[in-house]
Parts: structure tokens; sequence; C-alpha cells
């Protein structure tokens, strides 16, 4: 696990504990764009495949390991993002919950 995406699941705990706010329709932007974002790098990383097939680093352990190191380098990247889309993704999942919520104790009482 990463550094960036261990911080981004601390945000996710915060938002879930009530420590983090975010703006809906600023959450909602942002959880556009990771999925953009995620789109894209889905997308290089079809072009990467090809990079992830790499060789010449010998048959030293040290070697394969700087191989599987570079491979798995080419190929990845878009755990963070979707751990970024999680953290955005509650503040509008929450929102929305919240307000069927506040519907459904005005429709119980009635109108004052």
């Amino acid at each position: 696990m990463s550094e960036s995406t261990t911080y981004w699941q601390s945000l996710a705990d915060a938002a879930d504990q009530g420590h983090l706010f975010l703006n809906e329709a600023a959450a909602k932007a942002c959880s556009e764009a990771c999925s953009v974002y995620i789109d894209k790098l889905i997308e290089h990383q079809k072009t990467a495949r090809t990079l992830a097939d790499i060789d010449g680093f010998g048959d030293f352990d040290s070697g394969q390991e700087l191989r599987d190191l570079f491979a798995a380098k080419a190929v990845g990247g878009e755990d963070v993002v979707r751990e970024m889309q999680v953290v955005f993704k509650k503040f509008f999942d929450s929102t929305d919950a919240g307000d069927e919520d506040n519907a459904a104790d005005i429709a119980a009482r009635g109108p004052k």
C-alpha cells in the first residue's frame, strides 16, 4: 500500500467520523474528475502493458526485483485515484441519504 493510498484512506476515515467536510457540488465535481482520470489511466495502462514485459536485468535476484518493480509501475496507478474518489463520494452519498431521511421525517410529521 502506498503512502498516497493511506493518506486518502485516512481522509475517508475522517469523513466517516464527521471531521472532514466538503460541499456536495464540489465533491461531485471531484468524483467526476476522478472518473475521467481513471478512464485515461486505464487507456494509458493498455499502452504501457508493452513496457511491463521487460528484460535485460540479468539473472540475479536484485535484477529480477528491479524488473518487477519497473513492470508494476508501468501498469499500476489507479489505486490512489480510486481512493480519492471514495472520499469524494462520501460527501454526496451521505448528503443524499440525509436528504432522504429528512424528507421521510417531514412526510411522517406533516406540515407545521
